[in-house]
């Protein structure tokens, strides 16, 4: 029988599976290069993951919140990506304290911002952003 490796020929033992290669240092020598092998290939073929998923079809009230850049509006897209993060399965378990805890705080600061009445302020006109919209435009 010839190994593998070297090509030299060799009396198998005859116990259990057939041998493949003539000595110890063969079988050493191939395992190494069988592993480093593979470990090249693994790197080359996994699939390059998309970091964020594509953003949703704005809808006009979304789109003229998103341009209104108030600190409430601030706030709903902040603690909106911090759920989102937190329900992500692909967010690292090691990030998931910080997240919670950067979640409660903008959570607190919604709830302030309620409770002073600056938030879904009654006389805020929002008819003249939309009215006001296509004015800046040049």
């Amino acid at each position: 029988m010839k190994c593998e490796l070297c090509g030299k020929e060799f009396q198998p033992s005859g116990h259990g599976r057939p041998q493949k290669y003539c000595s110890k240092s063969c079988r050493q020598k191939a395992d190494y290069r069988r592993k480093k092998n593979n470990t090249a290939q693994a790197r080359k073929s996994k699939p390059v993951e998309a970091k964020r998923k594509p953003e949703r079809e704005l809808d006009r009230r979304n789109f003229e919140r998103m341009m209104d850049g108030s600190h409430e509006d601030t706030l709903r897209e902040i603690v909106g990506r911090l759920r989102e993060a937190l329900h992500n399965p692909s967010t690292p378990a090691s990030a998931l304290p910080s997240i919670s805890s950067k979640l409660a705080e903008f959570d607190e600061r919604m709830r302030m911002a309620e409770e002073s009445g600056s938030l879904f302020d009654a006389n805020d006109d929002v008819t003249e952003v939309a009215e006001d919209v296509g004015a800046s435009i040049v």
